[in-house]
């Protein structure tokens, strides 16, 4: 039977980040960075190119999908700790995967079900790309930071495109490490999100999301603060009542939980969260009832997937928002499995081998918003005449003139980038990406087209995600962010210096 007991008890029920790009670098994301290298990482790469099949199962080009490519890149190495049908198994060298080539049956070699009796292989459910699962939520996230640290093209909350979106969340507001109470991140985010809240209307609901990948950094006092705060009823009562008192003052509709990540040492965790996240959302629902709305971020990975219980906490979400984006990035070069290697950030044959722990873990996907990001991510390449997906790159692209981080591009600074050099965007079709090459530039992105009346998907990129998240019966998208893409707002243009 499909169910809590598939998952190994290591992995409890685990699914599966966002939060703060451009306001962040990601640190080592989505793989284990005390993993040794293992094969060649290029090789992986090419496994990933060539091998997988496409997701939709008449375009399949073998049997099975090749859908547990990253166990060669020790995604996650752990000793299975329970066995049966259907969970997610090791063998005894401590590879772990969801595929084929994880049972004895087909690779002699990789007796991960050896003494463990028969291994059941789990497919996520199809509902077919037209189907319009997605369709009944769309959310955007919005970076108050934006106003304050870009140098150009802020944007205002009065300022968004809200056309298309069912949900505004304003990210981020923040936690008193002492009294565990909801408190905005910064003074001057007051009267911007009193602004924010004054967009809602029928239709459009307005959010507080809390935490950030920024919130547990070591170097924060709020470094153990989400881990705390579940630790204790007391605390955990504080930080309900203080969520009522501060959506009710504001005019938010529900909370988003931000908490980037349960279980890990380095993050301020400890495996204590994993049972007592489970706590803090069953009381929050029981408070909040149908009043407010409550939602939690999940990364789209296995080595932060196992510190959530997400069947655990299923009932008491009204949704999850899958983070299916930065799962590469120029930190690749310090992961031994990885190294300099350009892969995209959002490659959707990535993320559909991430989507089945999902099933792994028999979440209902109609309670699972599918990410896409309003930005690219960038490398600048070891050699001009090799700059696609593969090749080497020898650090991050150069920094947008608005955003001015390096290794990352605003879609804005993307579009008006391909009108000043007159540049030709190329569709990487099996990623379901496009890339924009200049000089020993690269950038890996997605985009659409927007007008004044309404968001109109163009037939590449998001679009085709959208077919795929349909597909895989998605009950809605979300997107980092729309001050990424809601217009020049103040200026698109950085400052003239005066200097010498």
């Amino acid at each position: 039977m499909v169910g809590r007991q598939l998952l190994v008890a290591a992995l409890t029920a685990a699914t599966f980040l966002h939060g703060g790009i451009c306001e962040h670098p990601p640190s080592l994301t989505h793989q284990n960075p005390y993993a040794d290298a293992g094969r060649d990482p290029l090789a992986d790469y090419m496994d990933l190119r060539d091998n997988v099949t496409e997701y939709m199962p008449e375009r399949r080009r073998s049997p099975q999908p090749v859908s547990e490519w990253q166990n060669h890149a020790a995604i996650l190495r752990r000793q299975a700790q329970a066995a049966g049908e259907g969970a997610l198994l090791c063998p005894t060298g401590g590879w772990c995967g969801t595929s084929e080539t994880h049972c004895i049956g087909p690779n002699k070699f990789s007796p991960c079900q050896e003494g463990f009796g028969k291994c059941s292989i789990i497919r996520p459910k199809t509902c077919g790309e037209g189907s319009g699962t997605t369709g009944g939520r769309t959310i955007g996230y919005y970076q108050a930071s934006n106003v304050r640290d870009r140098v150009c093209n802020r944007i205002a909350p009065s300022q968004i495109k809200t056309a298309g979106y069912s949900h505004l969340y304003f990210a981020f507001a923040s936690i008193d490490p002492a009294s565990f109470a909801v408190i905005p991140a910064q003074a001057a985010d007051e009267p911007l999100m009193r602004e924010f809240t004054a967009l809602k209307k029928s239709g459009l609901q307005t959010w507080i999301a809390v935490g950030g990948y920024d919130f547990s950094d070591k170097e924060r006092s709020t470094h153990t603060t989400w881990h705390d705060l579940c630790a204790s009823p007391a605390a955990r009562a504080a930080f309900i009542a203080s969520g009522k008192t501060f959506m009710d003052k504001y005019g938010f509709q529900g909370i988003d939980l931000d908490w980037e990540y349960p279980g890990d040492p380095k993050r301020g965790g400890s495996r204590a969260d994993i049972a007592n996240f489970v706590l803090l959302l069953k009381e929050m629902r029981a408070s909040y009832g149908s009043q407010y709305g409550i939602s939690l971020t999940l990364p789209p990975d296995i080595w932060y997937g196992q510190y959530f219980d997400a069947k655990g906490l299923e009932p008491y979400v009204d949704h999850f928002g899958f983070m299916s984006y930065d799962l590469h990035g120029s930190w690749d070069s310090d992961v031994k499995t990885l190294g300099a290697i350009i892969r995209g950030q959002a490659d959707v044959r990535e993320i559909y081998n991430n989507t089945i722990p999902l099933a792994y873990a028999d979440l209902d996907f109609s309670k699972i918003v599918f990410g896409v990001a309003w930005y690219g991510r960038g490398y600048t390449v070891s050699d001009t005449t090799c700059n696609t997906l593969g090749c080497g790159f020898k650090g991050p692209s150069k920094p947008g003139k608005c955003t001015n981080q390096a290794g990352v591009m605003s879609l804005t600074e993307i579009q008006d980038l391909i009108k000043e050099k007159g540049l030709k965007p190329r569709l990487l079709e099996g990623a379901m990406m496009k890339e924009l090459t200049w000089d020993d530039q690269w950038i890996g992105y997605d985009d659409y087209y927007l007008t004044e009346e309404m968001i109109e998907l163009c037939e590449e990129t998001v679009a085709l995600k959208k077919k795929f998240a349909n597909n895989y019966c998605f009950g809605g998208t979300m997107a980092w962010s729309v001050d990424f893409n809601s217009g020049t707002g103040d200026s698109n243009s950085a400052p003239v210096s005066t200097d010498g």
